[in-house]
């Protein structure tokens, strides 16, 4: 602890004189040191919000995975404690793509809508493992408030319309599906202008949003503002185990759905070339065509069954990267568990070790008293005639001596003393004696021991 001064100008008095400040040194060096360093992590106190432009068959397979519509991957929960909150319907693919149409037919355009157009962008929100604490804090009706609030506030800032919301509870950490018309409200795609700036603008937004209900929450870091605080190229790469288990579902899900649109795809192709071998077949004429066309849609599904098996392999890594890390944050927590129950049971015995060391302190403190008081009962009585050796050698109790059940457990200490008492009161019996009666009296009153004090202010 040291002080700081500093000076405070009085107009009453006319002149400065110093205030003192206690600042707590080492408190605020570990403060300054601790927010250093975490410039260089990716912010757990953060939400973040993601976004990418989807065609009408990218939008299908989001919605059905949104909805839990069809087989899903393995790490979401088939039988949650509650169903995942639909906030806002997501709109079908039909729907959808006649909104982008309507919006697209404002402009002046000569070609028709491109079947692989953006006609949505799909979002997800999600929670650093603090942000994620703070966002279930809120309870049902808040957590449906935030979210509102915040994709409303990215579809304004896109210019577009929000067209489905819906949490998932039913994963290793909530977060939240929502999906905008992919064309603003005056016609244009947005595909043409999203790019990184926007998606930045979109953090902030997102942070902007939420912060009126989780009032602890903090902005995210960008990777070049941690390599700004001095991240390593490793750190930026290299995830902690609480980014992991929140990232790592999304991007198997990512995955997921890149091969169900894979999968899709290589059917697709392989239906046009069985048509077209047919149609060779049936018709000579243009069969070279044909079959030059089944030989294109064959390749194409031969190059997606290729990036399918590519795919499949890696989401049974990034599985069997979840699952480890799964086990390791259990086997972690019950480590966890059983360090805090261990400390509460140390600190239960250390509590009753008190209370009976409080105890043998009474004890001692009762036991020094009763001994005191013996000792001076039994002094007292030898000068009285109370307690006195007999012919034999032999100590004898009479009268208002201390009993043999209260001198036997001390006698061992109290005999050598009591036999110097002895010595000296056959000395100055003689002079006792001659005394007057009243001065006699008076002496004798003046041995009887007192109470003792049960707080003699001893140092």
């Amino acid at each position: 602890m040291r002080e700081l001064f500093l000076t405070r100008y009085s107009p009453d008095f006319g002149f400065s004189y110093p205030v003192a400040i206690m600042m707590e040194t080492e408190v605020s060096i570990m403060t300054l040191t601790h927010f250093k360093e975490n410039e260089r992590q990716a912010n757990p106190r953060a939400a973040m919000v993601r976004v990418e432009i989807r065609d009408a068959q990218g939008y299908a397979n989001q919605r059905r995975h949104d909805l839990r519509i069809g087989a899903q991957p393995a790490y979401v929960n088939p039988d949650p404690p509650e169903p995942n909150p639909v906030f806002i319907l997501p709109m079908t693919t039909a729907e959808i793509k006649a909104l982008a149409k309507e919006r697209r037919a404002q402009r002046d355009t000569t070609r028709a809508m491109k079947s692989n157009a953006g006609i949505a962008v799909i979002g997800i929100i999600g929670f650093g493992v603090e942000a994620q604490k703070m966002f279930e804090a809120l309870g049902p009706e808040g957590q449906e408030q935030a979210l509102r609030a915040a994709v409303t506030r990215v579809a304004a800032d896109l210019k577009t319309t929000v067209t489905g919301l819906v949490l998932h509870l039913d994963e290793s950490a909530r977060h939240a599906h929502f999906s905008l018309c992919g064309y603003d409200v005056a016609g244009e795609p947005l595909s043409t202008w999203m790019g990184r700036g926007v998606l930045r603008e979109l953090q902030t937004a997102l942070h902007e949003e939420l912060r009126a209900f989780m009032p602890d929450l903090e902005r995210g870091r960008s990777r070049k503002a941690r390599a700004e605080a001095g991240a390593a190229p490793h750190e930026l790469v290299n995830r902690s185990v609480n980014e992991l288990h929140i990232d790592l579902p999304l991007e198997i899900e990512a995955k997921r759905r890149e091969l169900v649109e894979l999968e899709e795809k290589i059917r697709t192709n392989e239906a046009r070339a069985e048509r077209a071998r047919a149609k060779a077949e049936a018709d000579d004429d243009r069969a070279a065509k044909a079959l030059k066309n089944a030989e294109a849609y064959e390749r194409r599904a031969s190059d997606a069954r290729e990036k399918a098996g590519g795919l499949e392999e890696k989401v049974r890594d990034l599985e069997g990267r979840l699952e480890r890390l799964q086990a390791a944050k259990t086997a972690a927590e019950e480590d966890r568990d059983r360090a805090q129950e261990a400390q509460k049971g140390a600190e239960r015995r250390a509590d009753e070790a008190e209370v009976r060391l409080k105890g043998l302190e009474g004890e001692r403190a009762a036991a020094i008293n009763e001994a005191a008081s013996v000792a001076a009962e039994a002094a007292a009585a030898v000068i009285t005639g109370g307690l006195y050796q007999g012919e034999d050698g032999r100590w004898k109790v009479e009268g208002t001596a201390p009993s043999v059940e209260r001198l036997k457990p001390l006698w061992k200490h109290l005999r050598p003393a009591l036999e110097r008492v002895v010595r000296w009161w056959g000395e100055v019996r003689g002079k006792v004696d001659a005394l007057p009666d009243p001065e006699q009296q008076e002496f004798f009153e003046d041995i009887r021991p007192e109470e003792p004090d049960d707080n003699p202010g001893w140092s």
